[in-house]
């Protein structure tokens, strides 16, 4: 039998962007979590966003799609989720235009393979 963890809108910031004036300050990003496991994960959002916050700290990528997957192969190996989808949203990052974000799926399987 499956777990399943949900949470949605949790806002974090950290420093990403492809432009250097993206990457003078922190900027906000939405993520909305999925994680799936054989066993309960005892994970609260409190306790989430605590580790994403410092699994996002040192990081300075410059794409949405590289920092995804490197919070999805932590959440693999440290979570022991057998499946993660990670959605993550940048705010404002064509003004208020268009809402820009990526989301990914990760399975535990492919990840050993």
């Amino acid at each position: 039998m499956a777990h399943t963890l949900a949470h949605d809108g949790i806002t974090l910031y950290t420093l990403i962007g492809v432009y250097e004036w993206e990457r003078a300050a922190s900027r906000p990003l939405v993520f909305n979590l999925r994680l799936e496991s054989a066993h309960p994960l005892g994970l609260t959002r409190t306790l989430i966003e605590r580790q994403l916050a410092g699994w996002l700290a040192p990081c300075r990528y410059r794409l949405l799609e590289a920092l995804a997957e490197h919070i999805a192969q932590r959440m693999l190996m440290e979570w022991h989720c057998s499946r993660v989808e990670i959605g993550i949203e940048k705010p404002g990052a064509l003004g208020d235009l268009a809402r820009v974000g990526i989301r990914i799926m990760r399975d535990a399987e492919k990840r050993a393979a």
